[in-house]
């Protein structure tokens, strides 16, 4: 018997793996073959077990620990009671085992564990959870674990138990990971949905979704789904690759309601009289179908399909506050074909918007478009070019066959050629001209009305043209945090116009009258600040220890030596050490013995804003740190205020007719750092000599987890934009935050305040909230989030009304297992 430390190799067979055998004493029993190691230590392959106390029988290949065992292989650790193994063909017993999985944070303990292969285990009466296995807040308990280091876990006759209760019962249970897809159960889905208003209060919602892996090219996710206010509900999920270039899905769902609408509250517009008792319980589903496929090097097709029951579904079960669209059906089909200087594009589309959000009121808007067939292309090309000077051409295009089911159907053409010259002028301007223009033929008909044929067309020029230039100035500073400044100021001079047509049918009709004519000067100054950040450097040098501590670690001699040369030379920064190393070594040191050496050397500290004499300094990136723009249009047409146009009325109305200067825009941007920015924006009204709208938005944040804003916008009154864009009165403060206080808890709330609250029914200052709670201990994690909303709906009389929807969410996910699908909301 031997009683001091000794460390050996083992090896009794060709084919049996060697064994490297560390052990503080051993036993050598000659009659019985084996060889009893205390204190030891095996490893083979890539297996290590550690145990007070091992057994090895060479003749039988067989390895027995006892005690305190622990047993490590890849990623995977395991402490247990006992162990027997076969060390030739890697198969085993565990008894009394705790598993951890370090590539998933997965624990599972079990009675006994039979060890098949490499990576693959199968456990007897067991637990899996990724909370501390002591004491889990969930837990699953099944009869039969199969667990796959690295691939997936499998289990019968399971039972998911939360906080030590029972809460869900699975014949089959698997967790498929990205290596290697397996067919099973996958983890429930849990969401509670209360609202204050009972058409979208669901209650708690539980989906069971079973993973199917039908082969490499295709899979199928079924979902059973119990909704408490509802009822039952499934949902298919088909995916598919067929083939390479190829991708696709069909998803299905379909909700039972088992409790009859309220045609009083949600009818809509119609008059609840108007509803039979058999629409009472309607079909709640929606169907979607997406397709992709490449044809060839140069071509794609695109097919779609998306159909929904009703207008509240999306709403409802998709948590979509506001749908727009509120889709009813949409098709379509799309081939398009690329070119070296364009493409062109052949498509088809189908969409029905619902009326209005009412489950019970299933109308269609008639009047909405429907393109079937289009056929769109568009190319471009440089014509000429000389130094800074281009000449370009653009061609773009469509042909389509339009239909309405209530209103006019029709077909037409439009073609739209472009030129665009862009040239320096005396050296410090730039000019830019552009000219187009659109033209359009249509045939048109209503196919209810006899005789309704007609027809239009018209050719529309256009033109932009652009001057500008840039001035600048450095400016730079000896102290301080910016070492460099830049201001830009560039001027721009631009002119759109759009010519005056006539834009009616040859019946004198007004078809496709979208087209305003406009004649708009526009003066734009924009100032632009860019800064250089000032960083200062730690000065470096090397010293005895450090040279000692190279000794040690027995780094090169004859590299030592020559530092030796430069020791106690303090260098200003990092960047003049290096060059120093250059001028050393000639050149010829790596780039990794450069970074060897930098770790041994000694660094200073970074001085203090009031102690910059004599200190190193490096230059940062130009970076934006502030703009400052304005903007002031002129509209021409405003010049005259008996100016009527042929075709469509002139878009804009910030002032009078008699008033072509409109309202100056100013608009500054602050970020003196990521984390911190200011937002300003007013227009002065030069008629009324005051500003008429205004808004500032603050952002601070000490990180990116932890930020806040505050918001304030007043608009006196509503106005149009000379391009169409119309803005709403309103006067309103904003606010929202985000807060981490630990790794395990984060909070957040944001609204609207309205500060003109007496206009609305309610009288509500506060006009929408949110306040989300996110709480992720190591195993699992919840989310809350109670919102606050102000609506509107429309009665049966056709008027509008106000009403206050609140609505709680909570989400749980167990074991940072994402869950396909989990529908959430946007609290964003």
């Amino acid at each position: 018997m031997a009683s001091i430390p000794i460390q050996g190799f083992a090896q009794v067979e060709l084919d049996v793996p060697e064994l490297s055998i560390q052990t503080q004493s051993y036993l050598h029993n000659p009659d019985a073959g084996t060889y009893l190691y205390r204190n030891a230590k095996v490893e083979w392959e890539e297996i290590s077990v550690e145990s007070t106390e091992i057994l090895y029988h060479p003749g039988k290949n067989k390895l027995t620990a006892k005690g305190y065992v622990r047993v490590t292989e890849g990623e995977v650790i395991a402490v247990m009671d006992e162990l027997e193994i076969n060390i030739k063909d890697g198969t085993g017993v565990f008894r009394g085992a705790i598993f951890y999985d370090a590539s998933s944070k997965a624990y599972m303990t079990a009675k006994e564990v039979h060890r098949l292969d490499k990576g693959e285990y199968v456990a007897k009466t067991c637990t899996f959870t990724t909370c501390n296995p002591k004491s889990p807040a969930w837990k699953v308990t099944g009869s039969e674990v199969k667990y796959y280091a690295q691939n997936f876990s499998s289990s019968s006759s399971s039972t998911l138990r939360v906080g030590g209760v029972p809460v869900f019962y699975f014949p089959y249970l698997a967790w498929p990971t990205v290596k290697r897809r397996q067919s099973g159960f996958l983890p429930p889905e849990y969401l509670l949905v209360r609202s204050s208003l009972k058409k979208f209060d669901l209650g708690y919602r539980i989906g069971i979704p079973y993973f199917w892996n039908i082969d490499q090219e295709q899979d199928l996710t079924f979902t059973y789904d119990w909704v408490e206010l509802r009822g039952p509900g499934f949902s298919l999920d088909y995916q598919y690759a067929w083939k390479e270039g190829m991708r696709g899905e069909i998803k299905f769902q379909q909700f039972f309601e088992r409790d009859p609408r309220s045609p009083v509250n949600e009818s809509g517009s119609l008059s609840p009289q108007e509803i039979e008792s058999s629409e009472l319980k309607p079909q709640r589903f929606k169907f979607e179908f997406n397709h992709n496929q490449q044809l060839d090097g140069q071509s794609r097709l695109i097919t779609s399909a998306l159909v929904y029951s009703d207008s509240q579904f999306q709403k409802e079960y998709e948590l979509i506050e506001s749908p727009d669209p509120n889709t009813a059906q949409q098709f379509s089909v799309n081939i398009n074909r690329q070119f070296s200087k364009g493409s062109v594009t052949f498509s088809a589309t189908q969409t029905r918007i619902f009326s209005e959000l009412a489950i019970l009121n299933r109308k269609i808007d008639l009047t909405q478009i429907q393109y079937l067939p289009a056929f769109s292309f568009q190319f471009s090309d440089t014509l000429w070019r000389s130094e800074k000077s281009t000449l370009t051409s653009s061609l773009s295009g469509s042909a389509v066959r339009y239909f309405r089911v209530k209103g006019y159907n029709g077909e037409g053409v439009n073609v739209t050629p472009r030129l665009n010259f862009q040239f320096p002028l005396f050296q410090h301007y730039n000019v830019s001209l552009e000219v187009g223009e659109k033209i359009s033929s249509y045939k048109v008909r209503d196919s209810d009305v006899p005789g309704s044929e007609d027809a239009y067309g018209f050719n529309i020029l256009d033109g932009k043209a652009e001057i500008n230039t840039t001035l600048s100035r450095n400016f730079k500073t000896d102290s301080g945090i910016y070492s460099r400044f830049k201001h830009l100021i560039k001027p721009r001079l631009q002119y759109e116009y759009i010519e005056d047509v006539l834009q009616i049918s040859d019946s004198g009709v007004p078809f496709g009258g979208t087209i305003s004519t406009r004649r708009l000067a526009t003066l734009r100054i924009e100032n632009v600040l860019l800064v250089k950040r000032r960083f200062f450097e730690r000065r470096i040098k090397l010293t005895s220890l450090s040279l000692d501590r190279m000794r040690r670690n027995q780094l090169d001699p004859v590299l030592i030596r020559k530092l030796e040369q430069i020791l106690g030379q303090e260098l200003g920064s990092e960047k003049l050490f290096i060059e120093k190393l250059d001028r050393l070594f000639g050149g010829e040191l790596s780039a990794q013995q450069i970074d060897s050496i930098l770790g041994y050397a000694e660094k200073g500290v970074i001085p203090m804003l009031n102690s910059q004499a004599g200190v190193q300094t490096r230059e940062g990136k130009s970076r934006n740190l502030a703009n400052l723009n304005f903007v002031q249009h002129y509209d021409f047409f405003k010049k005259d205020p008996y100016f009527q146009p042929v075709g469509p009325s002139v878009k804009g109305n910030e002032t009078d007719s008699n008033q072509p200067l409109l309202p100056l825009r100013t608009i500054l941007n602050f970020r003196p750092g990521s984390t911190f920015s200011i937002n300003l924006f007013n227009r002065y009204h030069h008629q009324k000599r005051r500003v008429v709208e205004y808004s500032l938005e603050v952002s601070v944040g000490l990180s990116a987890h932890n930020k806040a804003s505050v918001n304030f916008r007043n608009n006196e009154e509503a106005y149009q934009t000379p391009f169409g864009n119309d803005v709403a009165a309103a006067n309103t403060f904003g606010f929202s935050n985000s807060f981490e206080a630990s790794d395990e808890l984060a909070f957040g709330f944001s609204g609207t305040v309205n500060l003109d609250a007496d206009s609305y029914t309610f009288r509500r200052r506060l006009s929408s909230s949110a306040f989300t709670l996110d709480y992720r201990p190591e195993c699992w994690d919840i989310r809350l989030a109670l919102t606050e909303d102000v609506g509107i709906t429309e009665s049966n009389s056709g008027l509008e009304q106000e009403y206050i929807d609140r609505t709680l969410y909570a989400y749980i996910n167990l074991g940072g297992i994402s869950i396909p699908e989990q529908i959430l909301p946007d609290m964003e």
